[in-house]
Order: C-alpha cells, then sequence, then structure tokens
C-alpha cells in the first residue's frame, strides 16, 4: 500500500526465480508497480477506501487463485488481519469466508497474530517464552509511563506497541521526555481496529541492531539470514540503508524459539538490539510480512523465495538455512542509501543491491530519490 515501499518491488523477481505465478496488487503510483518480474499487476485506485480494497483483492483472487497473499508493508497487513478478525458489516459470508481461509492459509493461525505485531503483548509473551528483551514493563498511559522510566532510571527508550519502522519511538531523558513521546505516539500510527495503544518502556540499550528475515511453515523456521545496520536513514530508529549480513546463532535461535511460541506462518522478521555487555540478543519486535531483507537471501546464499516454494509444496528445504557464523557481505541497499546521500560513500565502495535488470523500476526509484 505504500508507494514507497521496498520490499514488494523487490520480491517479485525473487519469487519468479522460485518458480512461483507472481500477481501484485499496488498503488497506480508506487515503486512495486514499476517492476517487470509480476506476470499480472492490480492497481488500488487513488484514495482507495476499504470497500475497493476488498473488491480489488477479490476480483484478482479470482483471476489468479493465489496459494499464498504476501503483504508487502504494514498497512496491507493490517488490512489482511481486520478482514478476518473485525470483517466489515457488509461484507457477504461468503465473500468473508473466501478471504478467511485465504489469509489463514498464508498467515497461519490468527489467534497469535496480534501477539505478534503489538509490541506490548509481544514483550509479555517474550518474557514468558524466556526470549531475552531489555528491562522494562507495559504501560497503559502516560502516567503509568513516567512510574515505569523511574523505575528504571533514565535514559528509556519508548516504544507505542502498534507501528513498525521506527514509529513513534523515542529517547527519553526525563519525565518530560517520556510525557512528549507519549503524546507524540498517539499521532504517528492509526493502529488495529478494537486494540489498544500501550506503551513499551524498557531502560535505553546502545547496542548493535540486527534484522532476521526468516521463512516460517507451521511454527517451524525452515529458513533465514540475520544482517546488522551500518548506516539508517530516516533517522536514528529508521530503516537501514548499509547492512552486514551476519551468522548469528543466538539470533537464530531466539527467532526459532518465537516461531514456535506464536505458530509464525510465511514470509516472517524479527528485529533484535544485541547487548553490549553480553552479546545476546534482545527482541525490539517482530513482523508478520516480507522486510526489504527478504530478497537478499538470493545474493547471499540463503534464498528465503525457493525455501517457501519448497514449504509450500511439502518439500523438505534441502539449501542453506543460515549463514555461516561471524561476519559476511556487506552491501549498499539500493535506493535506500542513495535517498539518504546521493552522494554516499558507501554506495561507490561497497556493492549494491540495485536491480539492475529491472530498469523500468530502477529509473522509478532514481526518480523518487
Amino acid at each position: 500500500m505504500g508507494t514507497d515501499a521496498v520490499a514488494p518491488a523487490r520480491m517479485p523477481r525473487e519469487l519468479k526465480r522460485a518458480g512461483f505465478d507472481v500477481t501484485l496488487l499496488a498503488p497506480r503510483h508506487s515503486l512495486a508497480a514499476h517492476t517487470a518480474f509480476a506476470d499480472r499487476i492490480g492497481h488500488f485506485p487513488d484514495g482507495v477506501t476499504l470497500y475497493h480494497w476488498v473488491q480489488t483483492l477479490l476480483g484478482a483472487m479470482r483471476a489468479a487463485a493465489p496459494a499464498l497473499i504476501l503483504p508487502g508493508d504494514e498497512v496491507a497487513l493490517r488490512t489482511l488481519m481486520r478482514l478476518v478478525l473485525e470483517p466489515p458489516a457488509g461484507l457477504l459470508p461468503q465473500m468473508r469466508e473466501h478471504i478467511a481461509i485465504a489469509v489463514r492459509r498464508s498467515l497461519g493461525d490468527s489467534a497469535t497474530w496480534i501477539d505478534s505485531i503489538d509490541k506490548s503483548r509481544l514483550f509479555e509473551v517474550a518474557l514468558r517464552a524466556g526470549v531475552a528483551v531489555a528491562e522494562g514493563g507495559v504501560a497503559d498511559d502516560e502516567d503509568a509511563a513516567v512510574t515505569i522510566a523511574q523505575s528504571l532510571g533514565y535514559p528509556v527508550i519508548l516504544r507505542p506497541s502498534i507501528g513498525s519502522g521506527g514509529q513513534g519511538t523515542a529517547r527519553c531523558d526525563s519525565d518530560a521526555g517520556v510525557r512528549a513521546a507519549v503524546r507524540g505516539a498517539q499521532r504517528t500510527d492509526a493502529g488495529i481496529p478494537g486494540v489498544a495503544v500501550r506503551y513499551v518502556v524498557q531502560r535505553f540499550v546502545e547496542g548493535r541492531i540486527v534484522n532476521r528475515a526468516s521463512v516460517a511453515w507451521n511454527g517451524d523456521e525452515i529458513a533465514g539470514i540475520t544482517r546488522g545496520r551500518l548506516e539508517t536513514h530516516s533517522g536514528p530508529f529508521g530503516p537501514a540503508s548499509v547492512v552486514e549480513f551476519v551468522g548469528a546463532p543466538a539470533v537464530r535461535d531466539a527467532m526459532r524459539r518465537l516461531c514456535r511460541v506464536l505458530d509464525l506462518h510465511g514470509l516472517v522478521g524479527g528485529q533484535f538490539m544485541l547487548d553490549p555487555r553480553t552479546g545476546s540478543p534482545l527482541l525490539i519486535e517482530m513482523h508478520r510480512r516480507m522486510l526489504p531483507v527478504t530478497h537478499s537471501g538470493g545474493i547471499v546464499g540463503v534464498d528465503l523465495a525457493r525455501a517457501l516454494a519448497a514449504a509450500l509444496a511439502g518439500r523438505d528445504w534441502d539449501g542453506p538455512a543460515d549463514l555461516p557464523q561471524g561476519p559476511g557481505l556487506r552491501l549498499a541497499l539500493f535506493p535506500q542509501e542513495f535517498y539518504r546521500d546521493p552522494g554516499s560513500a558507501w554506495l561507490r565502495t561497497l556493492p549494491s543491491d540495485a536491480p539492475w535488470d529491472d530498469p523500468g523500476l530502477f529509473a522509478t526509484m532514481l526518480k523518487l530519490g
């Protein structure tokens, strides 16, 4: 749904290489709509309403009979979840059931959906499952957030329960900072209908952030890749623009435990911070969708698209399931690093994942930058 979302613009190529037939639904002016690797592209109308969104989805389902529906960004993910958990009143029962079957086949058991994408619930799930998190607590309101922060001691990090890509995340050095962060976070995200926004307040840890993109199937991780950030754009908590791939067994093990606890299914991801004292990965958030890193699996030798194809076909994945332990390839992400700094030294000195074989997409990325 996001016009500048990178992941759905890059995944059609990987899915085609893995043998999938790819139908893409996206806004007409999005990056994704310019890829040459989709078999067919449907466009959401400008100013799309939920009614039009559903009609576009149903039309594509009639035309393509999809084995899987893969959300390309957070808005698409939450809309799919909403159609199952809180379907609009005007949606006919047979249409509702048709969509629900396809979405559950793609995302797995709906009982854990909100637990995995709501950071406050995820914090509580992680504590029960023995997955490490930074010390902290969950607040329902501004006063409770200040109380938790005072008990931890400043600085703290505050994250709203709903949101991704660093939305609403703030480092706070005082009570006033916490109050300002809570008030600001309330305006950063529309949230999920029926789910109240809460706030995770944790001791500030200045460690390295790593992301793991995985293919999970019925609660088991089939394959995954981990990468750390060397540069970010849109602020210190924003998306990565220069990365280093790493083989990190502790991150892999934490992700596998979360896959089991949350019964994860499909293309998923986790974000962790490495504790600078112990090296232990501290969970930050989870995603139930493709990430900007997911397409990179083919570049580094852990092909997540092919692993997904194997899982869907009921075959054991016989390719690499993870990277060798230790540091690996460094990569300047395109267009992310180009957007951060068109004259970046990283772009001159590191390999890039620029889509040279998708010229229409490449040209559109240059224009948006």
